[in-house]
């Protein structure tokens, strides 16, 4: 069941989002070389407890952490280790916080330091283009299956392998509610797109030749390429109104 949201519902998940924005700026300012995936995690802890929010993801479904940390070849809910972090690594993190019972989620990838590649840049910059893309599509009228088309068509345009299984997914008082947003076709759902729809989109992709190639951690929890190819990880939430999509979690 999809629940549509009130214009003071979509005001509540703005703050909610606009938080977790705030808090995935300020952890990516501060990772350094030789910072640990726990240092970010603490960051996340620390900067939702200066804002009077919890963190969404502490304890959600048994994860042991409030951030997500995904370093190179993890590709998502990647739990955060005490290993250093090196200059060049590519780090994905992926937040949400609570605001007075609406969810905020929302996630970046970035290089550390200032030695980066020509591939992992194309990495970056599909994975980025190809959520705003999934955005530009986010209309009443149009359809969860346009936006994975958009998504998958990016990333292929930028010769990066989609990860399909994984996706984005409706946000409200529930973490994760109806529908799935897949970001392949083949595994996409036909649903008409509603103002009052706030989804969470998020594509992810690898430097790998295989779509959908991974494999989980021991932890139960990290997802990382089998091809041990370099991944990136974008999300946004997003509200679906009359005049067009509203990107909740946003600085700007």
């Amino acid at each position: 069941m999809i629940d549509l949201k009130s214009k003071e519902d979509i005001e509540k998940l703005k703050v909610a989002n606009r938080i977790v924005a705030e808090i995935l700026q300020i952890i990516k300012e501060e990772t350094k070389p030789g910072m640990t995936g726990i240092d970010l995690d603490e960051i996340a802890r620390r900067e939702a407890e200066k804002r009077g929010v919890k963190p969404a993801f502490l304890g959600l479904y048994g994860f042991p952490a409030a951030l997500c940390v995904s370093i190179n070849e993890e590709i998502v809910h990647g739990v955060p280790k005490d290993k250093p972090i090196k200059e060049g690594d590519i780090v994905s993190i992926d937040f949400g916080v609570v605001y007075e019972g609406w969810y905020g989620d929302a996630a970046i990838s970035y290089v550390v330091g200032n030695k980066i590649s020509d591939r992992k840049k194309r990495l970056l910059e599909g994975v980025e283009k190809a959520l705003y893309a999934g955005i530009d599509k986010c209309y009443p009228g149009n359809t969860v299956r346009d936006i994975a088309a958009a998504i998958e068509g990016t990333l292929k345009e930028y010769r990066l392998a989609p990860i399909c299984d994984y996706g984005g997914h409706g946000i409200g008082r529930k973490p994760h509610e109806d529908p799935h947003v897949s970001n392949c076709v083949a595994n996409a759902e036909n649903v008409k797109l509603k103002a009052g729809m706030v989804l969470a989109i998020e594509p992810m992709a690898t430097l790998g030749k295989r779509a959908n190639y991974y494999r989980k951690l021991k932890d139960g929890w990290t997802v990382v390429s089998k091809e041990k190819a370099i991944a990136a990880h974008f999300e946004h939430s997003v509200a679906i109104t009359e005049d067009g999509p509203i990107i909740l979690s946003k600085l700007d």
